[in-house]
């Protein structure tokens, strides 16, 4: 398959979320009277922000499994999915790294389409955070209890979430270089609808992670808007605007390139 860059979708909006928001990160022990499963943070100020990774990650777990992707991995005991280089998850999203060798089927998947920022809380939440909270405080702290099924003895744990309401600015590039990269958008808006419905982050069986997508946008920027800075354009979306009704009516709306 022949491939040349034709343009970027930037698509941007508001990961609201609906319940508590716990996405943690890699401690070295705690510190006496310290969280033990603290969220991920900006280190310069502090605010817990959603990487980028964790986001496009989920996206791609879930639209793997609704692509029938995911198999029973014998040998790693566990499930995985193949790097087909055919199917959209692997066109959008790339090979993980452990694919990196197979040559073949990544000329067939071509360059990976999605980029995927660090979405970042908007001052609006910043504000609502040290109002409700306290000054710097953009956190609560949930504790929870695992039972012993013998013994019936509760071990208690706490956890660190990022409060329900809070909004996070997010923005994803999707880059296009071949004509049927437009028709794949569509698989991107599908699997946003499916984490809708699953969770991000830890302990999404346990109520945490529900988050919503809102305030969607998307501007295309074809290739010439590189080199003269214009020809960009605002894609009508469905009004009301949500991930659902952009999948329902992604046939009417105009994406032309």
């Amino acid at each position: 398959m022949d491939f040349e860059f034709k343009g970027k979708y930037i698509i941007k909006g508001k990961i609201v979320c609906e319940t508590g928001l716990h996405i943690g990160m890699v401690t070295e022990g705690f510190e006496i009277g310290g969280v033990d499963n603290p969220v991920i943070r900006d280190p310069l100020t502090e605010l817990p922000y959603i990487p980028g990774s964790s986001l496009k990650g989920k996206l791609r777990h879930l639209l793997e499994w609704s692509l029938g992707k995911v198999e029973w991995n014998k040998k790693q005991e566990g499930y995985t999915a193949h790097f087909c280089g055919e199917c959209d998850a692997c066109k959008i999203f790339g090979p993980a790294p452990s694919e990196l060798d197979e040559t073949e089927v990544r000329m067939k998947a071509g360059p990976t389409r999605l980029t995927v920022r660090d979405a970042f809380p908007t001052p609006e939440t910043v504000k609502e955070w040290e109002s409700w909270l306290g000054e710097r405080t953009y956190t609560e702290l949930k504790t929870e209890n695992a039972i012993d099924r013998v013994t019936s003895e509760a071990n208690p744990r706490t956890m660190e979430r990022v409060p329900k309401g809070s909004e996070f600015a997010f923005e994803m590039i999707f880059d296009v270089y071949h004509e049927e990269d437009e028709k794949r958008l569509k698989s991107l808006f599908v699997a946003m609808s499916l984490l809708e419905n699953s969770a991000l982050g830890g302990s999404g069986t346990r109520g945490h992670g529900k988050v919503k997508f809102t305030d969607l946008k998307v501007e295309f920027r074809p290739v010439d808007f590189y080199k003269t800075g214009r020809g960009a354009r605002e894609v009508a979306l469905p009004n009301p605007c949500s991930v659902q009704e952009v999948v329902a009516h992604f046939e009417e709306i105009d994406w032309r390139m």
